[in-house]
């Protein structure tokens, strides 16, 4: 399910997203030199203010997410997996933050076991999923689908 390709993908999106943040908060800061150089206070305390609402926001909204999903595909590549088998009883539609990744849960009957778990599948591998009601074999990582093998 994951690939090289999406490692490039969230390496590019960091790049994109720290090439647009670090050009604004220059600008702000040397609004900011330039109101300390010439004594205009408003100036000064008001670039200072936007440079640290645009680097809070750019940072807790753009780059926060997109580095902790590359250590969690990074740490799912290395980390410990696990196998389970069994039939797909249910997906949630809702999609919900979880280890730095946006998943939708997911409820399967194990075989063996006779017992329903829940699982996380990333949102944006939905298609790869199979049907309600088909048994597959799950690879994990922690509670995280790594591949899906059907049975």
């Amino acid at each position: 399910m994951y690939s090289e390709a999406d490692t490039l993908e969230i390496n590019r999106r960091i790049r994109r997203y720290r090439m647009r943040l670090i050009p604004l908060l220059i600008a702000l800061l040397a609004l900011a030199a330039l109101g300390y150089a010439r004594r205009i206070q408003p100036l000064a305390l008001g670039g200072l203010a936007l440079a640290a609402a645009a680097a809070i926001f750019g940072i807790v909204f753009y780059l926060w997410p997109c580095l902790r999903y590359r250590a969690f595909l990074r740490d799912m590549s290395t980390g410990l997996s696990r196998e389970m088998v069994g039939t797909v009883v249910a997906v949630s539609d809702d999609i919900e933050p979880q280890d730095g990744a946006r998943v939708q849960q997911v409820r399967i009957l194990l075989t063996e076991a006779q017992d329903e778990r829940i699982i996380y599948l990333n949102a944006s591998k939905r298609d790869l999923l199979p049907p309600v009601g088909s048994e597959a074999r799950f690879k994990l990582y922690g509670r995280h689908i790594r591949e899906i093998v059907p049975v």
